[in-house]
């Protein structure tokens, strides 16, 4: 598929307006059972098998070397493995955690998240994979275990200044962690991303045992390999990391690379619900080519928005009918 018309369809899902009313819905719906929320989730992903994702220029990887390698894979469902992997093409593959940081809008929400993965490998796919353990942010999300949920932090910026310094400042007051660094885009140079890491991790996005039940539960993203070919290589030397007491003693005090993508990234996003089974990049190219967004509509919140107007219509039933009996008694 021609590179401008993919691009200008993901951006064609992405619709400010709906992603408002989802956003005001999300407060009502979030009280429904989670069990109930799946349902209408998975109701919707039938129809919206995609979401657009758009990661927005200058997305930040700081990538950690594990310590604590029991720790860390206490934290991965049964389902995966630890294995090590190189950030860049030509460098000695670590065991790795990696904090993510992005700003981003999609089909569903809008906003600022920071997630924090275990590299680890899918055993039943033997896929290397990207697997969510936690993460911060100041929008809405949804996972597994916890349902919709609200914005989690009482601080959450990550912009750039007029010098070309990156600003990272998010705080999660209730799980008492922070992360705050600064540095200069400036002094990084392009070189080679490892393919495996950023091509394949990118088919085969998991979650930890804090964010699922189901321990296998993964989706993809579908784009152009380009999108993750290369990226800016900071020098750690120049990024000045205040404070980070995410799981202290799980990795070293430093990152060991640091990687910033200073173009905006564009994909599509499995909807929740939906899993595109795509192994390799032969096959990611085959669905980039074929992919045809004219069978699928604009990712919506019609599903919550339904679920919101019936609470409100019980709701009102019940009232009404309270009302009556005090009348007619």
């Amino acid at each position: 598929m021609n590179k401008l018309k993919f691009i200008k369809n993901v951006e064609k899902m992405i619709d400010p307006i709906n992603i408002g009313t989802t956003h005001f819905l999300q407060t009502y719906s979030k009280i429904l059972p989670k069990s109930l929320q799946y349902k209408i989730i998975k109701k919707s992903s039938e129809q919206n098998p995609y979401m657009g994702f758009v990661v927005e220029p200058y997305s930040l990887f700081l990538c950690y070397e594990l310590r604590d390698l029991d720790w860390a894979q206490s934290l991965l469902p049964d389902n995966f493995k630890l294995i090590k992997t190189s950030i860049f093409k030509d460098d000695d593959p670590k065991y790795y955690c990696i904090f993510g940081i992005f700003n981003v809008h999609t089909s569903a929400f809008w906003g600022t998240r920071m997630e924090f993965y275990i590299i680890a490998e899918n055993k039943t796919t033997g896929l290397l994979s990207w697997v969510i353990i936690d993460y911060d942010t100041n929008t809405i999300s949804y996972d597994e275990k916890n349902g919709l949920s609200d914005a989690n932090t009482t601080t959450c910026v990550f912009t750039t200044a007029y010098d070309g310094e990156v600003i990272v400042d998010i705080q999660n007051e209730r799980k008492n962690r922070t992360l705050i660094s600064n540095g200069k885009v400036s002094s990084g140079q392009f070189n080679k991303l490892s393919s495996r890491l950023w091509l394949e991790g990118n088919l085969s996005v998991g979650y930890g045992e804090e964010l699922t039940n189901s321990g296998d539960d993964v989706f993809a993203l579908i784009f152009h390999p380009s999108e993750v070919e290369q990226a800016l290589k900071l020098p750690t030397e120049i990024v000045n990391i205040q404070k980070n007491t995410w799981y202290p003693g799980l990795f070293e005090h430093e990152p060991s690379q640091i990687v910033c993508f200073p173009y905006a990234q564009h994909f599509l996003s499995d909807s929740p619900g939906h899993v595109s089974e795509i192994s390799s990049e032969i096959e990611l190219l085959k669905q980039y080519n074929e992919i045809d967004f004219s069978t699928f509509s604009k990712y919506s919140g019609n599903s919550i928005k339904k679920a919101f107007l019936i609470g409100q219509l019980i709701s009102t039933l019940i009232i009404l009918v309270l009302i009556a009996t005090l009348i007619f008694r």
